[in-house]
């Protein structure tokens, strides 16, 4: 029996049902698919804008702690500066009032009454040092900017009372005997030199010229000087309470 074969109108139809069929199917597999990957690559790069900015807060935090520690360390050094320059001022000032002994190269004094001179005799007071002789030497020191002066072991400030009771000579109102050996820390050279002109301590000199006292002075490199240990005398100082009187 042969093959029946269809006509050409059905083969038509068969052609346009295979197709509309095909439409449909490759419409449904499109609509299966997500719309656009928009939303997923905009949630990826809101991550990466904050990842980037964590990264740029932990810098910040970084550098701001950096600099914390070396505002801190800049304090401190500053601290330590001002420390060291407040100890040295209050060191300095300790010095001058001689409440710290004091090393340097400076000048060395020694006058002394005459050498037949008795000093429980008043028969020949020129020929005894005086108070007014030491204070003379003492200012003479202080004149030219000596950073500290001893007689005989005596720190001698700006209050030192030099004084005489009789032939009796009281240094920071101690008892001191000849020899007197004063001692002042500063420019040996300039001090040396005044000592050296016939004008500076013109009355003393007279004495030595005649063998009434005698008087010599060198520098020295290595002197001490020690600590003021007497009284601070304070004048001119009233109480509060008697300020009405």
């Amino acid at each position: 029996m042969g093959k029946k074969l269809f006509p050409w109108k059905a083969q038509i139809v068969f052609i346009i049902t295979g197709a509309f069929i095909g439409l449909l199917v490759t419409a449904q597999l499109k609509s299966a698919l997500p719309p656009s990957s928009y939303p997923y690559d905009k949630f990826q790069a809101q991550q990466e804008l904050v990842k980037g900015y964590n990264d740029e807060q932990s810098l910040l935090k970084s550098k701001i702690l950096n600099l914390r520690k070396q505002i801190e360390d800049k304090q401190k050094e500053a601290g330590e500066t001002i420390q060291k320059n407040n100890l040295d001022v209050l060191s300095e000032l300790k010095k001058e009032i001689g409440l710290e002994s004091i090393k340097g190269g400076g000048i060395e004094m020694t006058i002394d009454d005459s050498m037949f001179a008795k000093r429980d005799s008043v028969k020949n007071p020129e020929s005894l040092v005086n108070a007014a002789d030491l204070r003379d030497i003492v200012n003479l020191l202080f004149s030219a900017q000596f950073n500290g002066v001893a007689i005989n072991g005596h720190r001698v400030i700006a209050s030192t009372p030099i004084n005489s009771v009789g032939n009796t000579i009281l240094v920071n109102n101690s008892n001191v005997l000849p020899p007197f050996v004063i001692l002042g820390i500063g420019d040996s050279d300039l001090i040396l030199q005044r000592l050296n002109d016939p004008k500076t301590l013109s009355d003393l000199r007279k004495r030595v010229k005649s063998q009434k006292i005698r008087f010599t002075f060198s520098g020295k490199d290595n002197l001490v000087l020690p600590i003021y240990n007497s009284d601070f005398q304070l004048k001119y100082i009233q109480s509060s309470n008697d300020s009405s009187k």
